[in-house]
């Protein structure tokens, strides 16, 4: 199969997807991240190129550590929005990759960004011609009224190693609270694997599962 996972950021995939993405690598399938935006701001909002580029070079670390492929679009976050514009772009982007499965952010994340990506996905397949799922929120992520309802557990008990060793790319982007970010990833995977009775899963909402 041919799989695409859509990252908002960089960390966005691995944090909500990496055990499922090392799995599907590991059975012989073509998966890609296909990131929107790669931050150039310091939590204090100080634009950083040289933080931009760190980013960067560690979301392609973290790709060949899970064993994908990734792609940049590199929008500018101060001008990404849902309009026809960028619903045009991963439009185009979509029908040229021609994936059987596409992975993307939940709808209800409360991050700006991940919103729009939803927003804009959800007419990037509206042809049907493949299965969309959503991977679970963010951690660190916002409190909102909804509640995230997987329907789609996978287990990736054999992949979690590679999955956290993805996150542990990131030491820009977390700092020294890194080890407790990879802690709470570890946590969530691990209520999820009880829930369907192995050790490690990952979760997400079904929006359709087309099989041609």
């Amino acid at each position: 199969m041919k799989i695409l996972v859509i990252s908002p950021h960089c960390d966005d995939a691995e944090i909500g997807m990496g055990g499922t993405i090392a799995r599907y690598v590991s059975e012989g399938h073509k998966l890609t991240i296909l990131n929107a935006i790669v931050p150039c701001e310091h939590r204090d909002g100080t634009i950083d190129q040289e933080f931009k580029i760190k980013r960067k070079q560690e979301q392609i670390a973290a790709s060949k550590t899970l064993g994908c492929d990734i792609d940049f679009l590199d929008l500018n976050p101060y001008e990404f929005e849902f309009n026809r514009k960028y619903s045009k772009l991963f439009d185009s982007y979509i029908e040229k990759f021609s994936p059987n499965i596409i992975f993307s952010c939940w709808e209800h994340d409360s991050h700006q960004d991940h919103q729009t990506i939803s927003k804009i996905m959800s007419v990037a397949t509206r042809k049907n011609t493949c299965s969309y799922y959503m991977y679970e929120t963010m951690i660190p992520g916002g409190i909102g009224t909804k509640a995230f309802n997987p329907q789609l557990l996978i287990n990736v008990s054999d992949h979690i190693d590679r999955k956290l060793d993805s996150i542990n790319e990131y030491k820009s982007a977390f700092g020294l609270n890194i080890d407790n970010i990879v802690d709470s990833v570890k946590g969530r995977c691990r209520f999820r694997g009880e829930q369907i009775g192995v050790k490690y899963a990952e979760a997400f909402e079904i929006v359709k599962e087309i099989k041609l």
